[in-house]
């Protein structure tokens, strides 16, 4: 009988630091971020330079933690800040439909900082 060699068992450690998704977009890795419970981050390497960016995204109110949907939707909400920074370093242009409903938001958002 063959004796078993040690291996490297698998441990689950809980930190304040959660990686939610690592995902490939246009030749870049972006890394989708947990920190704590209510900040959402992005990492991308692009040219040998980190880009990185997060959203403060808290729970309901009398809640400890956000729910799975709400975790998923602050997912999407970064990944799409990670795909915009990635199309703007690399020089990629909008179509007129959709340069046309960001341009509408733009003017929408200054009402309402303003």
């Amino acid at each position: 009988m063959a004796k078993k060699s040690p291996g490297l068992k698998y441990k689950k450690v809980k930190g304040r630091i959660t990686i939610l998704k690592a995902i490939p977009y246009k030749g870049h890795m972006v890394y989708l971020r947990r920190i704590d419970i209510s900040i959402f981050e992005y990492l991308v390497v692009i040219r040998k330079q980190v880009f990185s960016a997060y959203w403060i995204i808290k729970p309901d109110k009398g809640k400890k933690d956000l729910t799975k949907d709400q975790v998923n939707n602050a997912a999407a909400l970064v990944m799409a800040g990670a795909c915009t920074t990635v199309d703007y370093q690399l020089g990629v242009e909008l179509d007129p439909k959709m340069k046309k409903i960001v341009d509408t938001f733009e003017k929408s958002a200054k009402k309402v900082v303003n």
